[in-house]
């Protein structure tokens, strides 16, 4: 081939390149044989380890699997050490009317983006399978994101020493005070389960008109009605472990629970089947509810304002509110379901009869925080 003849061949190659570089970068493209690339969705999670290998392992392998076309990529901060500022970056992106960067969102922040109007909302024409979800649960959230899986404090007991547990809160207390030693709750501060506990003591002397205000709001005037709740904890200090030993965390309580220490407790319900099945819990030590409830707490699934993908990611919020999906979910967090429980599989429903009801609501975070400051200077210190 003679040297002048090479300069247009090379230019024609170049530009061919150029043409399917730019086409591959452009959304809708097509590869070789034709069909549509597949798309490619954003997935921010936040939480344990646990959290990770459930998306990474169970959830995002299934719905690309039950979905060729697209594909989810997966931002997990761990302990949730950039959720502030996920959340900084959606609120700029909305204020600024610019993507935020990710599709789904499964994190801690989403109450306070729902608050801030940050969040689509979720309509039955996008995840029909929403209708299986307790109403209250998106109402806490004004409709701007469903529950996927939770958790709920419940109360643990070991049955070689306990042939009927207590069935509600007074049933309990009356326990406590005849089996001094036998029982304790992790301070508030610590953990979810004596926060539960606590809580669900104070609520006793809480009128039903301010219940909601407690739960989704914040007026420090109304905390006067808890003084006859802690009176009552205060009283309860003999009757502690140890005369009134607090341990410090979750993990502690059930360590008591493991070795003999105490007979009945407060638990979360995913920390304490972990333990039963790790055989951390003596085969004696069962689960029941208190009716009503212990407070829980969902993990919820949300779409951010202005997400290039929502058609796809309402679809995979779809996909796994789904039976299977929900049963899958159970097993991999030791937990509940998103949906309500007769939306799983009734293997999953006798697995779970002791504790698979609904659960009560908690305060908000600025009302935890007294909770928590009041506990320690009008029980612990007292």
């Amino acid at each position: 081939m003679k040297p002048f003849q090479i300069r247009p061949i090379l230019v024609a190659m170049v530009a061919t390149i150029l043409a399917a570089m730019t086409f591959a970068g452009c959304g809708g493209a097509t590869n070789n044989g034709g069909s549509t690339q597949a798309t490619t969705l954003t997935v921010y999670a936040s939480g344990d380890v646990n959290v990770q290998h459930l998306w990474q392992n169970t959830l995002i392998p299934g719905f690309e699997k039950a979905n060729p076309n697209i594909k989810v990529k997966l931002i997990f901060a761990e302990h949730g050490t950039i959720d502030q500022t996920t959340l900084a970056r959606m609120s700029a992106a909305v204020a600024a009317h610019k993507e935020p960067g990710m599709d789904l969102i499964e994190s801690g922040i989403i109450t306070q983006a729902a608050t801030a109007n940050l969040l689509q909302e979720v309509t039955p024409q996008q995840v029909p399978l929403m209708n299986r979800v307790d109403p209250a649960l998106l109402q806490q959230v004004n409709n701007m994101a469903v529950p996927y899986r939770a958790s709920c404090v419940v109360l643990a007991y070991n049955s070689q020493y306990v042939s009927n547990p207590p069935k509600n809160l007074k049933d309990l207390v009356a326990w406590i005070h005849a089996h001094p030693g036998k029982f304790t709750y992790n301070s508030p501060s610590s953990g979810g389960s004596g926060q539960a506990f606590v809580r669900e003591m104070l609520n006793t002397h809480i009128s039903a008109s301010d219940m909601k205000t407690f739960i989704t709001g914040y007026d420090t005037s109304l905390e006067s009605q808890w003084k006859p709740g802690f009176d009552d904890l205060r009283t309860l200090n003999k009757d502690i472990y140890r005369n009134g030993l607090y341990p410090n965390g979750n993990a502690a309580v059930l360590q008591l629970l493991g070795n003999g220490s105490i007979w009945v407790a407060p638990v979360w319900s995913d920390m304490a089947i972990s333990y039963q099945e790790q055989h951390l819990l003596p085969d004696a030590v069962k689960l029941t509810q208190l009716d009503p409830p212990f407070s829980g707490g969902p993990a919820y699934l949300a779409v951010p304002r202005n997400a290039p993908h929502a058609k796809e990611a309402f679809k995979l919020m779809n996909w796994i509110l789904g039976s299977d999906v929900q049963a899958t979910v159970i097993k991999e967090m030791n937990g509940f379901p998103g949906v309500q429980w007769s939306y799983v599989p009734k293997d999953v429903q006798e697995k779970f009869a002791d504790i698979a009801r609904s659960y009560s609501q908690g305060y908000s975070a600025k009302f935890n925080a007294d909770v928590n400051k009041q506990w320690q200077a009008q029980v612990a210190g007292g």
